[in-house]
């Protein structure tokens, strides 16, 4: 990069021709009337120029957007004309930012909404706005070229609405020139983002598999596009089996990015059918029913939420529905039609993605049943206690993936309410951005003000923690308990245990440290924290970020260990 020798690889091109997309005749066939109004509601507002930013934030941004114009911080990104190997992700703010709009999630509202309607102002500002952005971002020039998964993203979003919108056999030439300038953009880079075994290993091999082998269906003329997808195919294949593990757990234990994977996924194996491809192994089918699984599980709130855990970038890459951000039971529902053509929740107001996936038919699915557990360890990682009213969740720390500063962070849900949480990303650049990632942003211990680990760089950690001890869970009298403990860099050693009963949870944790020791518990709703009981304690207010670039207050109850090194905490469940 520094010597511009990667530069060489990406050279700019010219914008592509229009117009992008040919009318439609034929409305939906099917569409439900629930989904209808908040799908027009929000088609409408992006023709007012209301742009939805990471599922959550409306801003008024104009019927035309520019690209480069970043509304949390009112600033233009200065570097639009440069290449995007000469410009740093975090030089004017947080980039992301930028990206939102070029992630093209408007696009599907919009395509949906003129497939429903047949209404020519939908169709016009679809054509209008991807001219505006192919002229205004040249390829491999400025911000919005810099990251390939927010690439192979947008060419997830064109060959999404080219199915909407009747046109994936038989699309218009633009189109297919931009769906092969993003695989020239994606293709180059794939080793950097498999070495990082995280999404965009997973997003841009996925994006080179489709996006080719939609291009050789469609009859484009280019001599790279066989190699192209039998790569991308391999290694979407590769990352699958090793990043998702034998109980699906994925390697960045973060629910969010679960998700990109469960959506990815769902996105593949939409495509895979419409293009006539040869299915995946049973071992690859068999890993992807598992991601499934482990997100229906986690799913615990009365509305589809589910525990705040690990990095919270804000992505939903399946928004064919009007549903919240916080809803995972449609990105499961959907992965489960394609997988299998089952549902796994009886309710149609989750089923829109599912129906632009598949048809009217999938309102008929079967219905398939996931089992839970009373208690259970998923990959040595994620442990779940299950009683009539609670779950419990806890973070168990294992060091072949990147971890955070969350070993032994605990989440507790009542009744599909979320009591103790955890606290998210809210920005990847913010000033306070750090606290976030801190251990004091957790539900856990922590030794003087030192992390768990040292900070290497933004997004990197040394001296990766792995368990002493993880004990099997334990039944007896109607209570649940587990034992795990972990030393680390510094020689803290830290041993939890965990009891669940059907009238309390306590938590002990048993501390040996030079310094101080705290324990944090962060509490959703402040109103709870009378059901607490435990050591003398303090209540401090913190933040948490449900939304990126969205915070709340909550209050925290901290816990100093006593001169024996002991940190008791017990909740009352039923009062």
């Amino acid at each position: 990069m520094k010597y511009g020798w990667r530069k060489r690889y990406f050279p700019i091109r010219d914008a592509v021709g229009v117009p992008f997309f040919k009318e439609v005749t034929t409305k939906a066939e099917g569409f439900l009337e629930e989904w209808k109004n908040p799908l027009l509601d929000h088609a409408d507002r992006i023709m007012e120029g209301k742009f939805t930013y990471f599922s959550y934030h409306k801003m008024q941004i104009g019927e035309f957007p520019n690209w480069f114009y970043n509304p949390f911080e009112n600033c233009i990104h200065s570097q639009s004309k440069k290449h995007w190997t000469e410009i740093n992700d975090f030089g004017e703010g947080d980039i992301k930012c930028i990206w939102e709009l070029s992630r093209f999630d408007w696009l599907t509202v919009l395509a949906r909404a003129y497939k429903v309607t047949t209404e020519q102002k939908y169709f016009q500002r679809i054509n209008y706005l991807l001219a505006n952005w192919s002229t205004e971002n040249s390829l491999n020039q400025g911000p919005n070229w810099k990251c390939g998964q927010e690439t192979s993203i947008r060419l997830m979003k064109l060959l999404t609405t080219a199915h909407i919108l009747d046109q994936f056999s038989d699309p218009l030439k633009a189109l297919q020139d931009m769906v092969y300038q993003h695989l020239q953009r994606i293709r180059p880079n794939l080793t950097y983002a498999v070495v990082q075994d995280n999404n965009h290993g997973t997003s841009e091999s996925a994006a080179m598999y489709i996006g080719a082998a939609w291009l050789l269906k469609t009859g484009y003329n280019a001599s790279d596009l066989k190699s192209i997808k039998n790569q991308g195919r391999k290694v979407f294949e590769e990352r699958v089996l090793k990043l998702i593990q034998s109980q699906g757990t994925f390697a960045q234990r973060s629910m969010n990015y679960h998700r990109v994977m469960v959506d990815t996924a769902t996105f593949v194996l939409h495509m895979m059918k419409e293009l006539d491809e040869s299915g995946f192994s049973a071992a690859i089918v068999s890993r992807l029913e598992k991601l499934g699984e482990w997100q229906y599980k986690m799913t615990l709130g009365m509305d589809g939420d589910a525990p705040n855990f690990g990095n919270n970038d804000g992505a939903m890459l399946e928004n064919l529905h009007s549903g919240d951000y916080r809803d995972f039971r449609v990105s499961t529902q959907t992965l489960f039609g394609l997988l299998c053509s089952k549902r796994v929740y009886d309710l149609t107001s989750i089923d829109e993605a599912l129906y632009w996936r598949t048809g009217v038919s999938c309102l008929s699915f079967p219905l398939r049943n996931i089992d839970l557990p009373r208690h259970e360890i998923l990959d040595k990682q994620i442990l779940l206690l299950r009683n009539s009213s609670a779950v419990v969740f806890l973070k168990i720390p294992e060091s072949t993936f990147r971890p955070g500063n969350d070993a032994f962070h605990i989440d507790l849900w009542v009744d599909g309410e979320e009591v103790l949480c955890d606290s998210g990303t809210y920005s990847y650049n913010d000033s306070s951005s750090d606290y976030y990632k801190s251990v004091a942003a957790h539900n856990t211990v922590q030794f003087d003000e030192y992390e768990q680990m040292p900070k290497i760089s933004r997004f990197l950690y040394g001296s990766w923690i792995t368990p002493d001890y993880i004990s099997e869970v334990e039944e007896k009298d109607n209570e649940l308990s587990w034992t795990g403990k972990y030393t680390d860099y510094k020689g803290n050693e830290h041993s939890r245990t965990v009891r669940l009963s059907e009238a309390k949870l306590y938590v002990q944790d048993r501390v040996k440290t030079s310094g101080v020791a705290k324990a944090r518990y962060h509490f959703a709703n402040s109103s709870k924290l009378s059901n607490v009981a435990g050591n003398s304690s303090d209540t401090t207010t913190a933040a948490i970020s449900k939304y990126y670039y969205q915070k709340q207050a909550i209050r925290v109850h901290e816990i100093e260990a006593t001169t024996d090194g002991i940190i008791d905490f017990a909740y009352a469940l039923d009062s």
